[in-house]
């Protein structure tokens, strides 16, 4: 009896030991499987992590590059107009200089005698007045045809030249010859 009882009692021992086994492979097997999931899952984050970090990127690299652009656009303008500025009053001073009083009375002259009919100059104030004798004489009709002399305000150096009533003139103001070299 005591073999029957010692082997039933190994049967006992035998079957825990093969329970407790079966149970803990049970256990590692959810313990692996759940960490097989925990690992997916931490790469999928890990994933779109890294995707939206290289998206953010490309982003920021395409945003720099506008950027850039848009200012090398500006750089271009800005100098542009610096330089037509500096341009415009490099020479308009020198066109401004050249239009005194004995080149205007012969520009005057040479180009009223081109005209057939009666002649108008429109000129400054300030031209009107240096030009005092030559426009007396002109007027007169000392010399054919005849010129009417008149102020426009809106002339700062240099004048405009028609026929007496037109709607043409030839502009030989400062600010047209400016025109004509820009």
């Amino acid at each position: 009896m005591e073999s029957k009882l010692e082997h039933l009692i190994e049967k006992i021992k035998s079957d825990g030991i093969d329970e407790a086994r079966k149970a803990s492979d049970e256990i590692i097997e959810r313990a692996r499987s759940e960490a097989d999931q925990i690992r997916a899952r931490a790469k999928e984050a890990a994933d779109r992590i890294i995707a939206d970090a290289e998206s953010q990127a490309e982003n920021t690299r395409v945003n720099g590059e506008a950027a850039l652009r848009q200012a090398a656009r500006d750089t271009v303008l800005t100098t542009r107009e610096q330089l037509t500025a500096l341009l415009d009053r490099a020479f308009k001073g020198e066109i401004s200089a050249a239009l005194e009083p004995d080149f205007l009375k012969e520009l005057i002259a040479r180009a009223a005698d081109n005209f057939d009919g009666d002649v108008e100059v429109l000129l400054s104030e300030r031209d009107r007045a240096a030009l005092k004798d030559f426009v007396l004489a002109r007027s007169r009709g000392s010399l054919e045809p005849t010129v009417t002399f008149k102020v426009d305000g809106g002339i700062s150096r240099g004048f405009r030249i028609g026929l007496k009533d037109g709607d043409v003139h030839y502009d030989f103001t400062d600010e047209s010859i400016m025109k004509f070299l820009f």
